[in-house]
């Protein structure tokens, strides 16, 4: 009694077992009472504990199994290697596309929107406006537009003047950035097939597809599609060689645009001038002067004109057309510098009337050629295609060194005195020392002296009007040719920027900063020179053959090694 009391006070104060427990122990009870009479049952025991054990304590019922195991297989698969690296390789793949396309869309909405972004990968970088151009549209102060005579379509794709290998594109790609610099210019596309009025605008210009007006309030100017390429053949006709001006001539026509004002240079043609006026002209326009031809025997002279051009003559001048010259040179109605500039050749016949006219002014010209015996300061192989030195007796007020300035065939010029009167002269190029005066009597150079001979002189008087003072001047050039287009286009000479410089001294507007000169390049030069074998060699062997099969070989290699991964 004592010790079942003992034992019910033992299990009163054991802690309770969870429920669980409880089961066990009930489980385990019931087993060893049936033991005997099941011993199938007692032998099967230990080996469901074990399942229990190794299954885990939260092992589903029998009946549940299929259905766990799909869930696990399917978790496997999702979290096995190969499906992470197929999805990150899928999911990779996609995302990169989406990059692309979207990179794509983004740099195509900001090239439109801002053009300089557009890489300039031309060999001479004739998609990039140069310093000049940059200076000139800065300047623009003023609405001003540039219609391009073409569809915006026509232009990007290269559809006008094609057959003869021009880059037309080039006009839409700089005028986009200029527009982009400046937001005073504004850039319209105009296709003549829709819109035939706006030729009418200006008849008198014969406006064609391919040219490009740039308008103001002030005046517009009409660059054709000849003053914004070349086309050069060959001496055979056989192959042609393509020029683009776009950058200084777009440049050009914005400076002409918004001038204050444009003096006029009026060229003779009434002496059969063998001087070749074509890109001096071409300067003058792009510079903001008006260019005008006239007759001084039979013409007065146009108004406004500030500087007459005599290109070299090949006739004498009449007492009347002396005198319309003096009276140009001392006009007191022209409010403003004014400018006689005269050409020579060593070919050229005696002119008594022309040459006293001169010697008035201090100057007097010889019939003879400046010879250069130092080989290093001619070009080509001619000695009389002399190299000659801008001197600093007189400031032009623009460059403040000309390099490389040429003076080709001109003839020695002398002054006859340094000061007369009110008049003053100036040398304004001198040839080298090394230089000798040969004419068409010498048959050697043995026994002349060497000397550097003017090629450029300048005399000068002051005309008073009012309470103002003007200059007057008289210009002469011992070379003709140095204004051939040869010369004035070529960047190797510094000619262009002295003859710009010359004439708006001679105009009375060398303050102004605004100077352009015009620079042609090249556009369809090769880079590559290849003869047919070797063509044939790299176009059908190597392009068409051999890269193809090493593509296919790669291939087959890398599709040979992921069999085996």
């Amino acid at each position: 009694m004592n010790q079942d009391s003992n034992n019910n006070n033992l299990e009163k104060n054991l802690p309770e077992e969870p429920q669980e427990k409880a089961e066990e122990t009930a489980s385990r009870q019931a087993g060893a009472e049936n033991a005997p009479a099941d011993a199938k049952a007692k032998t099967a025991e230990p080996e469901k504990e074990k399942k229990a054990e190794s299954a885990g304590p939260e092992e589903k019922p029998e009946e549940e199994k299929p259905e766990e195991e799909k869930r696990h297989r399917a978790k496997d698969f999702f979290s096995s290697s190969k499906f992470r690296r197929g999805s990150v390789s899928t999911a990779f793949t996609a995302g990169f596309l989406v990059v692309i396309v979207l990179i794509n869309v983004l740099v195509g909405i900001l090239v439109d929107r801002y053009p300089s972004l557009n890489i300039d990968m031309t060999k001479n970088s004739s998609n990039t406006l140069s310093d000049q151009a940059d200076k000139i549209v800065d300047s623009v102060k003023m609405p001003v537009t540039i219609y391009i005579i073409a569809t915006e379509s026509q232009t990007k794709n290269d559809e006008i003047l094609s057959d003869y290998g021009i880059k037309y594109s080039q006009v839409g790609i700089l005028a986009a950035k200029i527009a982009e610099r400046n937001s005073n210019i504004k850039v319209q596309y105009i296709d003549l097939n829709k819109n035939p009025t706006f030729a009418s605008t200006y008849k008198s210009d014969n406006v064609t597809e391919g040219d490009v007006i740039v308008k103001s309030e002030k005046r517009y100017r009409v660059l054709a599609y000849t003053d914004l390429f070349s086309v050069q053949y060959s001496s055979d006709g056989t192959s042609t060689e393509t020029y683009s001006q776009v950058d200084s001539a777009l440049a050009s026509g914005l400076n002409t645009v918004i001038a204050e004002t444009l003096p006029v240079v009026a060229f003779d043609t009434g002496h059969s001038e063998q001087m070749d006026s074509t890109s001096y002209k071409s300067l003058l326009t792009g510079n903001s002067f008006e260019t005008e031809d006239f007759s001084l025997l039979t013409d007065k002279i146009p108004d406004k004109t500030q500087m007459i051009v005599l290109g070299c003559p090949k006739t004498d001048y009449t007492d009347s057309e002396i005198k319309k010259l003096d009276e140009f040179l001392s006009s007191k109605s022209l409010t403003g510098d004014r400018t006689l500039l005269i050409t020579f050749h060593p070919n050229q016949a005696t002119m008594p009337k022309l040459a006293t006219f001169l010697q008035e002014w201090g100057i007097q010209t010889e019939q003879s050629v400046v010879y250069e015996s130092d080989q290093s300061k001619y070009f080509t192989t001619d000695p009389t295609y002399i190299l000659s030195n801008v001197q600093s007796d007189l400031s032009l007020g623009g460059a403040s060194s000309y390099s490389l300035f040429t003076t080709p065939q001109s003839v020695p010029i002398k002054l006859l005195f340094s000061s007369k009167g009110s008049k003053t002269t100036y040398s304004l190029a001198k040839s080298n020392e090394t230089c000798y005066s040969v004419d068409s009597n010498v048959t050697s150079l043995d026994g002349l002296t060497k000397a550097a001979y003017n090629t450029a002189v300048l005399s000068q008087d002051t005309v008073t009007v009012g309470e103002k003072s003007y200059k007057s001047n008289v210009v002469v050039l011992g070379s003709t040719i140095m204004f051939n287009s040869e010369i004035l286009g070529a960047s190797t000479f510094s000619n262009a920027q002295y003859v710009i410089d010359l004439s708006k001294y001679a105009t009375g507007t060398s303050n102004s900063d605004t100077k352009i000169t015009t620079t042609s390049e090249q556009t369809n030069a090769s880079d590559i020179t290849l003869s047919t074998g070797v063509s044939t060699l790299l176009g059908l062997g190597v392009f068409t053959i051999l890269i193809p099969l090493l593509i296919a070989f790669a291939g087959i290699l890398v599709y040979h090694k992921r069999r085996h991964l």
